[in-house]
C-alpha cells in the first residue's frame, strides 16, 4: 500500500528528466525536451508527458512514482466518479463548492481561471491524472484512505468540477489518465 507520510522528500524520477531551466525564469519549451526524452518515454502517452512530468517536475505530489515501470490507459469517466471514488494526498480532502466556483468562474475575483475556462466546451484541455490504489493508500497524516485511485494531476480542475455537479451542471464524461505503477503495489 502506498504510504504518502513521507511525500514530498524525494523524488525518483531521473535527472536528465528536468526540464532545461526549470529552476530558472526560462524554462525550455516541451517540444526540445520532449525530442530529448521522448523515445525514454515511449510507454507514456506525450500528453501526459507534458501535463504531470514536464510541467510539475519534483513539484509534484506524485515525483514518488517511479516512470520506467509505469503503465498507462485513457478512460472516459462519469464526471461524478472523478469527484467521488479519487483521493487526495490529503486523504477525503473536503471541497467546498460554493467557494470553489466563485473563485474559478471569476465570481470572486472578475477574472475566471484556465480550470474553468477549459471546461466550457464540455471537457478538460488535457485529461485528469490518477494512480491506481486498490487497497486505497495512507495520506499525508497517517489515515488509510479506501479510495480506488490517488490524484496525480487535477487538483484544480476536480474542485470546480465538484463546484458545477454541485450547481446541478450537466457534465459530459471526461477524460482520465489511469496510471498503474507495478513497483509500488
Amino acid at each position: 500500500m502506498i504510504d504518502l507520510r513521507k511525500i514530498g522528500e524525494e523524488c525518483v524520477w531521473p535527472s536528465h528528466f528536468k526540464p532545461v531551466g526549470y529552476d530558472d525564469l526560462h524554462v525550455e519549451d516541451f517540444a526540445s525536451w520532449w525530442g530529448r526524452n521522448g523515445e525514454k518515454l515511449k510507454h507514456l502517452p506525450e500528453a501526459l508527458a507534458e501535463q504531470w512530468i514536464f510541467r510539475h517536475w519534483h513539484d509534484s505530489v506524485a515525483s514518488f512514482i517511479p516512470i520506467e515501470d509505469l503503465q498507462c490507459r485513457e478512460e472516459n469517466w462519469p464526471a461524478i466518479d472523478f469527484v467521488s471514488k479519487v483521493g487526495t494526498v490529503r486523504g477525503n480532502e473536503p471541497l467546498d463548492p460554493k467557494h470553489d466556483f466563485d473563485v474559478f468562474s471569476g465570481r470572486k475575483t472578475g477574472e475566471k481561471l484556465l480550470t474553468a475556462k477549459a471546461m466550457d466546451s464540455g471537457r478538460w484541455d488535457y485529461p485528469v491524472v490518477v494512480l491506481e490504489t486498490p487497497e486505497g493508500f495512507i495520506d499525508c497524516i497517517g489515515v488509510h484512505i479506501q479510495a480506488k485511485y490517488f490524484l496525480v494531476e487535477g487538483h484544480k480542475r476536480r474542485r470546480y468540477l465538484n463546484a458545477l455537479l454541485e450547481r446541478g451542471a450537466s457534465i459530459a464524461d471526461q477524460s482520465v489518465f489511469v496510471l498503474c505503477s507495478p513497483s509500488l503495489l
